[in-house]
Formats: C-alpha cells, structure tokens, sequence
C-alpha cells in the first residue's frame, strides 16, 4: 500500500467532506486502498434515534432508504463499535459468527449485500451521536488484517479534524435558528444590520413600524431615516459598536408631527454573552414607539384593566423603554402627576414595580390578539 495513495486519499477527506458534499468520493478511494467492496459513512442521533448514511460506495440503490428508515437499528457493527472508544479499527464483523450469534441481522443485512467481513472505524462516540465508517469485504474474501486496519486507523485524526468543524457549524447554525425564531415572536421591532445599513432580518412588528410614517423606513433591503442628522447618528453608532467602544446606543428620532418618539437601541448581535457572527459586522437594532411597542394597545389595556387613555399610554411607553421624565416631557406635565398615574396602573394591574408592569404587558395573552 503506497504512502503517496494514503496522502492522495487524506487530501480528498478535506477537499471533499467539508459540509458533507461528497463523501462517496471518499468512501470510493478508501475501497481502491483497502480492497473492499463497498464501504458506507453512517451516523446515529442518540436523542432522535435516527439512522443516516452520510456517505457511500458499491451499496444497491434500496439499501440506504431501508437502512434509514429502520434497517439501521438492526446494524449489529454499530452495537460492537459503540463500546469502543474513538479512534479504534477493528475487524467488527465476521459473516460466520454473525450467521450463529445474530441470524436476523445476517439475513436482512450481511445476505443479501454480499458483505462477509466489516472492518470499522469509530470517528465520533458521544452522548450525542455516533460517527463510523464501515468497510466491506464478500464472503469470498478474508478479514481485514492489523496493517490494513492500522492504515484505516491513521485516517482517523483527518475525519474527526472534517467532523469537529462540521460539528461547531451546524451547532451554531442550530443557535441562530433558535435566535431567530425568539426574535420573530418578541413583541418589539427587531431589525439587524451591518454598517451600511444593510437588512439582514427584521421581524413582523418591525416592518409594521417601518411602514408607518415615523421617520424610519426599509427601501431597497437598507435601513433609512428621514432625517440627514439622524443617519449619521446612527451610522457613526454602528461603526463604535463594533469597534468595541462602546456597548450599546439609545437614539430617539422624532418627526415635527409625531407625540412621542420611535426609539432605536443598537447592541452588538449576543448570545449567552458571546458574539455569534452571522454574517461579518452585525450589529442588532431594538426598535419601538409607544401604542405599538407591543401587539397590545391601548384600547384593549383600557378594556381589560380598566385604565384610562393617559394610564393605558403610560403603560404602553414605559414598555416601550422611555422613562417618568421622558414621558412627563412628551406631555408637557410634571413627573409627580406620571408618578401619580402610575401608581394607579400598578393597582389596577396587580403589579409591584415598573420591571414587573413590562413584563406582564410582554407576556400578557394580549400579545397573541393584533
């Protein structure tokens, strides 16, 4: 066995597995440089109990649907592999024990494929799931022996290095999904850009927002504001906040007509506190206005708890993110009288405190009516 046919196959796991595009290429190359017949890549999903084929080579056409659709749990070199550690080859199965010890798996898998002899290799053995190749000869032929399972076993550290990275992908791809899916039922605008204002993803209360005439539309997939001023604002924010100077920026805009302002809070993209890079400068933009801060609105604050225009507004901007004396100035009154109202909304509402006021409004059923 030539070293310069094992480098050739190393090179073709990395040019052909990353995001699992082409591991039959693979597969094919490893039969040529072991003399086998056939040879498949399967994964098992422990919490899902699924059974796929990644990958294979010289399998009939039926073999895999049935393989995946159940055949799969009767796959005794799995049960053998499972009870090694990763980085093992091992001759798993010979047909002439496998006839005696497991009759059913002989006949439904070893039979009729022609497959007498599996030398396997472990690549992945977690809680998780668990990653193997198994490789095969007729029953014709002989089992592998210590020098070609010792080849099998140096391609070990190359398939893991492929399925470590594959692995941190799709677990940050399944992060972004469940983000994603948050964001689209939070009721607040949410809208993420990068520093050109570009609109990578708004959610449904954003865009009803951005159709209102509050000084911030969405044309052409960019982010823009009526005012000259107030695009530089927030595209000189942008560029601080990833930058990293600064954590987080407040701006309100305001038109000559409106009562009270839509306010904007930009944040770097989080997660548990870390970053995750979607795409390459995102940065995500909280947006609301008071009455539509949420899919409550007044009216039916007023119906279910009995408050007044001036108490249900209140309620609405405080969720909104302004505070007493923002509120106080927008209608020209003093802060004792909104702290007056206020303590009217927190009887009316059975609530505490301010915190405890927004987050009844959030998760109130209200939210689920429009």
């Amino acid at each position: 066995m030539s070293s310069s046919k094992l480098l050739e196959l190393i090179d073709s796991i990395y040019d052909s597995g990353f995001d699992h595009q082409d591991w039959n290429n693979v597969l094919e190359k490893l039969c040529h440089l072991l003399h086998a017949n056939s040879a498949g890549l399967f994964f098992i999903n422990f919490r899902q109990q699924t059974f796929r084929v990644l990958g294979e080579h010289g399998f009939p056409e039926s073999f895999i649907s049935s393989y995946q659709l159940g055949l799969g749990a009767e796959d005794k070199t799995a049960t053998v592999m499972m009870a090694l550690p990763e980085g093992t080859a091992h001759g798993a199965i010979d047909h002439k024990v496998s006839e005696r010890e497991h009759p059913f798996f002989y006949e439904k898998i070893l039979l009729p494929n022609n497959v007498g002899y599996i030398g396997a290799l472990n690549i992945c053995n977690n809680e998780r799931y668990f990653v193997g190749i198994g490789i095969h000869r007729g029953m014709d032929q002989t089992q592998f022996n210590e020098d070609e399972l010792s080849y099998l076993k140096r391609l070990y550290p190359h398939f893991r290095r492929v399925f470590d990275f594959s692995d941190i992908l799709e677990q940050l791809k399944e992060k972004e999904d469940v983000f994603m899916s948050a964001l689209s039922r939070i009721p607040i605008g949410v809208i993420i850009i990068n520093s050109k204002l570009e609109v990578t993803y708004n959610n449904e209360l954003a865009a009803a927002l951005c159709k209102k005439d509050l000084g911030l539309k969405i044309e052409n997939n960019h982010l823009k504001l009526d005012k000259l001023a107030d695009q530089r604002l927030l595209k000189s924010s942008l560029i601080k906040l990833l930058n990293n100077e600064i954590t987080h920026k407040t701006l309100q805009i305001k038109s000559d007509f409106q009562i009270s302002p839509l306010t904007l809070m930009a944040k770097n993209v989080e997660s548990s506190g870390k970053s995750i890079n979607f795409h390459q400068d995102q940065i995500i933009l909280y947006i609301s206005y008071p009455e539509l801060c949420s899919f409550s609105n007044a009216d039916s604050l007023q119906a279910v708890y009995k408050l007044t225009a001036a108490e249900a507004h209140l309620a609405l901007s405080l969720t909104n993110g302004l505070t007493l004396q923002n509120i106080a100035e927008d209608k020209n009154i003093s802060v004792q009288t909104v702290r007056s109202q206020l303590k009217s909304v927190f009887n009316k509402m059975n609530v505490n405190s301010q915190t405890e006021l927004v987050r009844h409004i959030l998760t109130s059923a209200l939210n689920l009516t429009r």
